[in-house]
């Protein structure tokens, strides 16, 4: 299969709307239309503030539409770790913010009439490891405390053999490229204004704060959401979250029980049946690595879909995709004012529970800046540094850092010639002193740009199930003509002019028409 479009992508409609043209104030500028950026756009419009709403591409068609929409109590830090590290009343909060999420999701359904296909339905963390049993009685026993009425069960209603199982009554989940076309439209109702094809570059603290659009127009605001999953905050924040790539197939017409499943593996799989227009699809995902750390990505596709097979009688996938996932440091996602600013907010490091997470942080910052105090703003601070729990995980998330800025300028190119690249692969190759990322595609044109992150200088790697370009350092990701997928990085990689040969020929068809810079000059244009 050669597709990476979600089934909620390709089972929805969603608007088109304007990109910004003109210079702009307002009260909020939020930069970012998934999840997060359009449940804070109604929420803070609904509060009477005038909202603009700046999405780089399309609302709602970045990671968002990408989730499983697994809208759970449960986070994936698990109830026993965070009571841990934060406190009974820190994993108290936790579970009451949780269900906030969801209680608000089924509000903003009914008041605006949005037609996702909300279904309520149980939750299951289930394990298959005897090893594993005690584990879950541990977890049955915080998440009590925490104040969820979950249940300690046997096994799972799963048609295969499972040694035990937490019940989380009352979930949800919804058609989530419905939904986030739904949440645009309120937004709109309320006042909002929402504009695609408005990439952000920069934003200036101050009072009032400035929005710089790449193509540039000026938006001047009192306040600054950035809500783009990885947030434009080139240091600080990002060694404190680590980005990876989570993989997901759905299979059609698979009889399956009713719930939202999740076993104990690490990485987990996930797994639900959701009716689409008649249609029934097993929604499967797993195989989480760290992003741009491979090339080879397709081969968790395939390990996806044996890990099913092995369990389920299933036939091939009809979708396949794959999704960022922001990792914490500590376990929980960073909500509030960015660091050394006075009126910038930030979401991040939602882990796998990005529509729940979202939609808390969309209701945390509509507080913050409203000025009303919000119960769980203390918690989830993204300027808190909670040494106790993060610094392992601050160590290990961090180290890639470094090693690739003193590796990646001596270590050789993946690629010893042009001719070596075929079709559809990616490559770093040294061209004139200059190592660069050389795509051939499908018909044996070469397409070059410079392989340095726009970010901070790492070298970036093809990831060939998707034809993007991802950086290893901070999860960046560029199209194969350098435009930027995934931030951090708010800057394409450069195109470059190269000379170009027929696959396996190694004869060049023409000679480059100006000099590449050297890779120390492509390094200082990251900075």
């Amino acid at each position: 299969m050669d597709t990476n479009d979600s089934v909620w992508s390709v089972t929805s409609t969603k608007p088109r709307y304007p990109a910004l043209a003109r210079d702009l104030t307002v009260d909020v500028a939020i930069v970012g239309g998934g999840i997060t950026g359009l449940t804070a756009a109604v929420l803070l419009a609904r509060a009477g503030q005038r909202v603009a709403l700046l999405e780089a591409r399309r609302l709602g068609g970045g990671v968002s539409e990408r989730s499983t929409t697994h809208m759970t109590e449960m986070v994936d830090a698990g109830y026993a770790a965070i009571e841990r590290d934060f406190g009974r009343e820190g994993a108290r909060l936790v579970a009451s913010s949780s269900r906030a999420s969801i209680d608000l999701i089924s509000s903003l359904v009914d008041a605006h009439g949005i037609r996702c296909a909300p279904i309520r339905r149980p939750g299951f963390q289930y394990t298959e490891r005897a090893e594993h049993v005690e584990r879950l009685r541990k977890e049955h026993e915080a998440a009590s405390r925490a104040g969820l009425a979950v249940e300690l069960l046997p096994s799972a209603p799963v048609p295969f053999a499972s040694r035990a199982a937490l019940r989380f009554p009352d979930q949800l989940q919804v058609h989530v490229g419905r939904y986030l076309a739904g949440l645009g439209a309120a937004a709109i109702s309320h006042g909002a204004i929402l504009h695609e094809g408005s990439r952000v570059i920069a934003i200036e603290d101050g009072d009032p704060c400035t929005v710089h659009l790449e193509n540039g127009p000026v938006v001047t605001a009192r306040k600054v959401f950035c809500a783009t999953h990885a947030p434009l905050n080139r240091v600080f924040l990002q060694t404190k979250v680590a980005a990876y790539r989570s993989y997901v197939l759905a299979f059609r017409d698979v009889a399956f029980p009713d719930g939202l499943f999740w076993d104990t593996e690490d990485p987990y799989h996930y797994m639900s049946a959701y009716p689409i227009d008649g249609v029934s699809y097993l929604v499967v995902g797993g195989e989480d690595h760290k992003t741009g750390k491979e090339s080879t990505t397709g081969v968790h596709f395939d390990r996806l879909a044996d890990w099913m097979r092995a369990r389920v009688p299933v036939s091939a996938p009809v979708y396949r995709w794959s999704a960022q996932v922001e990792e914490p440091v500590d376990g929980l996602p960073f909500i509030g004012r960015n660091a050394m600013s006075h009126h910038v907010y930030v979401a991040t490091g939602f882990s796998g529970n990005g529509t729940t997470f979202g939609t808390i942080a969309a209701m945390i910052v509509r507080d913050l800046v409203t000025g009303k105090e919000s119960p769980w703003a203390s918690l989830y601070a993204a300027t808190r540094v909670k040494a106790l729990a993060s610094a392992a995980a601050y160590a290990t998330e961090n180290v890639d850092f470094p090693i690739h800025i003193v590796t990646d300028h001596v270590r050789p190119p993946e690629a010893a010639s042009l001719a070596d690249i075929a079709p559809g692969e990616g490559k770093t190759v040294r061209v004139r002193g200059e190592r660069l990322a050389v795509h051939r595609d499908r018909k044996g044109v070469l397409h070059a740009v410079s392989s340095v992150c726009t970010h901070l200088g790492c070298t970036v790697r093809f990831n060939q199930a998707e034809s993007t370009w991802d950086c290893p350092c901070h999860g960046s990701r560029f199209g194969t003509d350098g435009a930027v997928l995934d931030g951090p990085a708010t800057r394409p990689l450069r195109a470059r002019a190269i000379p170009t040969a027929r696959h396996g020929s190694g004869v060049f068809e023409k000679e480059e028409q100006a000099p590449i810079p050297s890779e120390r000059a492509a390094r200082d244009e990251a900075e």
